[in-house]
């Protein structure tokens, strides 16, 4: 079965649209939402977190950016389950997830590879990457014992890149996914949240500088 772990500002026009496929999807088990904007309620009123639906909020809005929103939600799963991390503003078909749970074994960690958002044609095929590229952390998907946590320090980005660098284990990406219709800027699109990105753009480059153990940079990954 496989679980899914979606942090969400509620920024994005497809949030809505797509959680109600992964909740009808029979593969997804849980459903993970990391209420970073504590919003949950004013957009599903009538509705509690049961079934596969799992809520979690910050005490502070915003608190867990998106690194930190990872981790909680991949701590959050069964250890026998595979996770999948997606952007909430990404469009897909999702019996992507049929073929990713039959290939689960040998995936490693599996993320989109960057011709899926212009492609229109569905063909899906693993390919092995010598490359962190353009929108491969918008979705991945691994075992959960293949998750490297992400050091605190690193509040929204490069949380993607360190786990293509920092795991021993081979990343590889999904090709023949038609994701044209995404918008992998959504949330980052909003003029408000500017200054505040690149406030953290600064700090989280310093951060990796000094966590990122250079000689595991591309281990397994080259």
């Amino acid at each position: 079965m496989l679980e899914l772990v979606i942090p969400t500002l509620w920024k994005s026009e497809h949030i809505h649209e797509m959680l109600k496929k992964y909740d009808e999807h029979d593969l997804v088990s849980a459903i993970h939402i990391i209420d970073n904007a504590k919003e949950f309620h004013k957009h599903y009123p009538n509705r509690f977190p049961l079934g596969k639906w799992r809520v979690y909020q910050p005490d502070v809005y915003n608190e867990w950016v998106v690194n930190e929103a990872w981790n909680i939600g991949v701590r959050a799963c069964s250890d026998q389950s595979l996770v999948g991390i997606l952007n909430d503003d990404i469009l897909f078909d999702t019996d992507m997830f049929d073929y990713i749970l039959y290939w689960s074994e040998k995936i490693g960690i599996l993320g989109m590879h960057g011709d899926n958002y212009t492609n229109t044609e569905k063909n899906y095929e693993i390919v092995d990457m010598d490359r962190h590229g353009y929108g491969w952390g918008c979705a991945i998907f691994f075992d959960k014992w293949n998750w490297v946590e992400i050091p605190k320090e690193l509040k929204l980005f490069y949380g993607d890149t360190w786990q293509f660098h920092m795991n021993p284990i081979p990343c590889k990406a999904l090709k023949g996914v038609p994701m044209q219709g995404s918008n992998i800027s959504a949330t980052s699109a909003h003029h408000e949240l500017i200054p505040t990105l690149t406030e953290l753009h600064k700090k989280d480059i310093q951060a990796w500088d000094k966590l990122a153990d250079k000689s595991r940079l591309n281990w397994g990954n080259e």
